[in-house]
């Protein structure tokens, strides 16, 4: 098949397209930096092409034959609200909005939501496909605007929604930031790291997406996807710094963690970019859990994870110090 993928450059973005590749998939990769795809030459079936979300007319020759669409492009950082909304969600109604009007062969879209759609939910309450949703954060708002504005403007053609919770494994950098840590002798936890996670291996989360994207009983439907476990973060950032080699647990008093979060929301408006700690951040680790049910794929399409957290974490943490990250 001939697939159009959004946002081959990031973290799964880049996972998916050398999967999809590898299922003998011809991989139209849409990115707006042709510099950052220069690794794409090394791998056949992927083809970088120019375009851009937020620029409808950049889309439409690239959504004209192909058969499938999977939409990850997106930003999991922004400096404010407005910018959330715009690239997450309005860039989702653009890409929709040119896949019906010149996109006459795509079978189906799929897009790649994630977790904070739900808002927060513990183990004693995991989020299901059936349940309310209640964003608390700007990240999570964008998300459900593009997941809205999928479903309204989609017309007849079918879609699905695939909604994460915490991904890890090759080329993730969030996760990558603990690893460092913890080879420098500490892992920092805000608060006494009783939260509550689902999280999800890269190489299960693709295999997921990939198993909707070609599924006709996916039409139409959401899923959560994760390992199958509920965990602490306590408990996975100690068996992390394990794998890495050791790292005492450090605990940040939640209020020293929302000054934090609101120096980072003013570097943000003082400098114009994106900041990893700020208060939105915060706001999310210091919520009781963020945990999802993935009984409903695995049910209705068999998906079963592979790979439970510390092989991942291992095999994770090999790829960093095989590839000089670490």
């Amino acid at each position: 098949m001939k697939i159009l993928l959004t946002g081959a450059t990031g973290f799964i973005g880049r996972n998916l397209a050398l999967r999809l590749a590898g299922m003998g998939h011809h991989v139209v990769c849409l990115v707006r930096d042709m510099g950052r795809a220069l690794w794409m030459s090394d791998h056949p079936g992927l083809e970088p092409v120019k375009g851009d979300i937020s620029v409808k007319t950049s889309l439409a020759p690239h959504v004209e034959n192909v058969d499938l669409v999977f939409h990850l492009a997106g930003v999991t950082k922004a400096k404010n609200r407005d910018e959330y909304m715009r690239v997450n969600g309005e860039g989702t109604g653009n890409l929709i909005d040119a896949v019906v009007l010149w996109g006459k062969g795509v079978k189906k879209v799929l897009y790649v939501s994630s977790l904070a759609v739900a808002g927060p939910h513990s183990s004693k309450n995991p989020a299901e496909e059936n349940g309310n949703v209640a964003p608390i954060t700007h990240y999570g708002e964008s998300k459900l605007l593009g997941e809205d504005l999928l479903k309204s403007r989609s017309g007849d053609i079918p879609w699905t929604v695939i909604r994460p919770p915490v991904v890890y494994g090759p080329y993730d950098r969030d996760v990558y930031v603990y690893f460092k840590m913890a080879e420098r002798g500490f892992v920092p936890v805000l608060g006494e790291g009783t939260m509550d996670l689902s999280i999800i291996h890269v190489e299960d989360v693709t295999a997921g997406i990939a198993l909707a994207g070609f599924s006709d009983e996916s039409d139409g439907e959401t899923f959560y996807l994760s390992d199958g476990r509920v965990y602490t973060v306590g408990e996975l950032l100690a068996n992390l710094a394990e794998v890495a080699g050791g790292g005492r647990l450090i605990h940040i008093p939640p209020l020293l963690g929302k000054a934090l979060g609101r120096a980072g929301d003013i570097l943000a408006l003082l400098t114009g970019d994106a900041q990893v700690i700020n208060s939105q951040k915060v706001m999310e680790a210091l919520q009781e859990g963020w945990v999802c049910s993935s009984e409903k794929i695995s049910d209705l399409l068999g998906f079963l994870p592979t790979i439970e957290v510390s092989a991942g974490f291992a095999l994770t943490y090999r790829w960093y110090r095989d590839t000089g990250w670490l």
